[in-house]
């Protein structure tokens, strides 16, 4: 295939080497959003202090735009690479503010550790990652599909097979309930979650490439030639990486110092405040694709990332953890942390199962909106346990009435299994 030209159904023409005169006003959007994020930047390097509210406010800003460079950047990338891996890649930027806050996190846990083995520092490491990857699948997913259906009245139908991101974040979300047994997150199993995250890039790496239908700032980029487009991409990649690593934490401090203010309990905080946040970035990314008609890319983003959060993030409690402790060791969990993990797992088994026919309608995403809102009541223990066996009794019967989702998702496994490179 030739690169350098788009078929009849893309939205923007080939040039040797300049952009179409026609596109140069979507291309002034790059410039505006790519803006947003020098106020968080001056802020963040130049020491300048303001309150709490104004200070996320510009450093939400820089996100948001980081968020928007970023979506045009992964749809221009499929002009070079598959659609697969240019998500995933996308998928990896946005979720680094998640990283960088459960990098801080377990690091403060296991100075807290080596002191006092109890510290509550411990506990909030399980409670960011297990509230991020509740609200992605809860809230996100939910969310995008409920705003497709809003403007188009009607379910949201995946153009391509997602069978090899639903399928690795099953195979993840299985050994997540080896924690309900072991009661810590070994470095063994961490490095087994890695490895399958390395593993789900190769494969995303060796779909063939396909021409992308661009549109407005992407069709932009993707219509100039290959080393111009090419640089573009990657610099845009590298950009809103930049612009998202320097607000995040900053973000997510400055939002937990109003909630403190306002008297809400730091776990909470931590839990929900800090990863609604730090996910802002990806679930922008599936917004702006789903309301552009792109369900595929919108909801792709969200699996993608919920794959590197139950693979990479988890894998990185551990191994952070051990490195602050000066010691290899398993990241420990008290029996409410491994409650929060099974409720996790759970939820995201629901969401495979609802998956697995490539169509989402308008009440699936209102039923994982409503398991993730209705459990925010309920903090006890016993209650996450009860809810989380709802949660597994209510995925069984769906499997049960509907044998063809069993059958799909069982079929999905082939995905694992590297096929041969496109044309040989």
């Amino acid at each position: 295939m030739n690169h350098n030209n788009t078929g009849a159904r893309g939205h923007f023409k080939p040039r040797p080497s300049t952009v179409d005169p026609s596109l140069w006003p979507a291309m002034r959007w790059v410039i505006l959003l790519g803006a947003l994020g020098i106020p968080a930047v001056f802020l963040r390097f130049s020491g300048t202090h303001l309150e709490p509210g104004y200070a996320s406010l510009l450093y939400g800003l820089g996100i948001v735009g980081g968020a928007f460079l970023l979506a045009w950047a992964a749809e221009a990338a499929q002009v070079d690479v598959s659609a697969s891996l240019a998500i995933a890649v996308l998928a990896i930027i946005t979720i680094l503010p998640e990283y960088v806050v459960e990098a801080v996190l377990a690091w403060n846990a296991g100075n807290a550790f080596a002191l006092n083995p109890a510290a509550p520092e411990v506990h909030y490491v399980a409670a960011n990652v297990t509230g991020a990857n509740r609200l992605l699948i809860g809230f996100g997913w939910s969310v995008v599909v409920l705003l497709y259906w809003l403007k188009r009245r009607q379910p949201m139908v995946m153009q391509h097979s997602l069978g090899l991101e639903i399928t690795i974040l099953l195979l993840a979300t299985a050994l997540t309930f080896l924690f309900l047994a072991t009661r810590t997150v070994p470095l063994w199993l961490a490095g087994i979650l890695v490895g399958l995250y390395l593993w789900y890039l190769f494969l995303s790496s060796r779909k063939g490439v396909e021409e992308p239908d661009l549109a407005g700032p992407a069709a932009a980029i993707g219509a100039l030639a290959v080393l111009p487009r090419r640089a573009m991409v990657l610099s845009l990649f590298a950009y809103s990486a930049f612009i998202i690593l320097v607000s995040a934490e900053p973000f997510v401090e400055g939002l937990i110092d109003l909630g403190e203010a306002a008297g809400i309990d730091p776990f909470l905080l931590i839990q929900w405040l800090a990863p609604l946040a730090s996910e802002s970035p990806e679930i922008v990314v599936a917004v702006i694709f789903a309301l552009r008609a792109n369900p595929a890319a919108a909801i792709t983003v969200l699996v993608s990332a919920e794959v590197s959060q139950m693979t990479v993030l988890i894998a990185s409690m551990p191994a952070v953890f051990s490195m602050a402790l000066g010691q290899a060791h398993a990241f420990p969990l008290d029996s409410p942390q491994v409650t929060e993990f099974m409720f996790t797992a759970a939820l995201s088994l629901l969401a495979i199962t609802l998956l697995a026919r490539m169509r989402l309608h308008g009440w699936q995403a209102g039923l994982l909106l409503a398991g993730f809102i209705g459990h925010l009541f309920f903090h006890d223990e016993e209650q996450r346990r009860i809810a989380s066996y709802i949660l597994l009794g209510l995925t069984s019967a769906i499997l049960l009435v509907d044998r063809g989702r069993l059958r799909a998702i069982l079929s999905m496994t082939k995905n694992v299994l590297p096929a041969p490179l496109p044309g040989k």
